[in-house]
């Protein structure tokens, strides 16, 4: 009797051919999904497929990017949360010596990015800099081997907006000054007239981000507290049974029925006044913050100046800023008057 082919012996063979076709990346999904989950082992033949096998069929790609994604997101505990062991594992198979080398590699990470509610901040880190190297290095990287000078395409800026605004990135929906830093390099080292036209509004938009954004950084629990919750969601009882317990509570006169009532809230008035306190407190706040301070000013006039002149991203950001900026501290003034503002 024929004994039903093992993903060990199809990862033996595939390696050994270095070819993977669209019916072996068929018979890997099988194999991987029929457990119902993606192990620790199909990662390590995912990853080992991707390295030895130099020709593969698109759909292989996609299925990399799947499994994988639903390896370190979807099937952590709590959902969405890559620890460091993860992250880890992560960066030592797809960029082993510090930087991603092919463009499935970069898909991975950069779709664990923006799932991810939480990863370590060497993974975010990852996929910035392989942009940047894609730009700044083209002939070195594999995804950037096409570029016919250094200069900022639509795919790029794309990819960085993906990242920037992921969950799992260093300030959340917000541009940190590490991730600001990057902007600048990119935009100084590539020529204004080359690059694609989404490059200036993504540019001015992620500035003002980081100099204006009164939002706070949301705030992602903790992987304690998320386990935490997770496992109360899996023990607690049904909200038909809550309200049964607190009736027969009532009835035995274990607790106030008035404490009871407002606790409850049924018409949502205590709930909606809290809201409404709440995003009023907020609002006054992002008000107040909406300025560029002294410190963000001194930073933001040394790195427009760093290169010596002003050029026409610089200034498009200079001039948003002077629109939509409540208060720009007087740091800022004569950089304002070179750039003619």
């Amino acid at each position: 009797m024929t004994q039903p082919l093992r993903i060990e012996h199809l990862d033996e063979t595939l390696r050994a051919s270095g070819q993977i076709e669209s019916q072996h990346a068929l018979q890997l999904r099988r194999m991987i999904y029929a457990k119902g989950a993606v192990t620790r082992k199909d990662a390590d033949i995912l990853f080992k497929l991707d390295r030895a096998c130099s020709r593969k069929d698109a759909s292989f790609a996609a299925l990399y990017v799947e499994a994988l994604t639903d390896y370190f997101v979807w099937q952590s505990a709590p959902k969405g949360y890559v620890t460091p062991e993860l992250g880890k594992y992560l960066i030592e198979n797809v960029a082993g010596d510090g930087h991603v080398a092919r463009k499935t590699e970069l898909e991975l990470v950069l779709n664990v990015v923006h799932w991810a509610r939480s990863c370590p901040d060497d993974v975010v880190s990852l996929v910035l800099d392989a942009v940047r190297q894609s730009v700044l290095l083209s002939r070195d990287t594999p995804y950037g081997a096409n570029r016919p000078r250094a200069a900022i395409g639509a795919g790029d800026v794309a990819v960085l907006r993906k990242a920037l605004h992921a969950p799992a990135g260093d300030g959340s929906l917000l541009v940190t000054r590490r991730e600001a830093e990057i902007l600048f390099q990119l935009n100084e080292a590539t020529g204004a007239g080359e690059n694609d036209p989404a490059w200036r509004d993504f540019f001015v938009r992620a500035l003002a981000n980081h100099l204006l954004n009164p939002m706070d950084a949301p705030a992602v629990p903790t992987h304690e507290e998320a386990l935490r919750r997770e496992k109360w969601l899996d023990e607690r009882g049904s909200v038909g049974k809550l309200l049964s317990g607190v009736g027969s509570a009532i009835m035995r006169g274990d607790i106030p029925f008035a404490a009871v009532w407002e606790e409850i809230d049924p018409t949502g008035a205590a709930a909606a006044r809290k809201e409404a306190e709440a995003e009023d407190k907020a609002t006054r706040a992002r008000l107040a913050r909406e300025r560029v301070d002294a410190d963000e000013a001194k930073w933001l006039a040394e790195r427009i100046l760093k290169d010596g002149a002003v050029d026409e991203n610089e200034r498009a950001l200079l001039a948003f800023l002077k629109k939509e900026a409540g208060a720009i501290d007087g740091a800022l003034e004569a950089v304002m008057k070179r750039a003619g503002l």
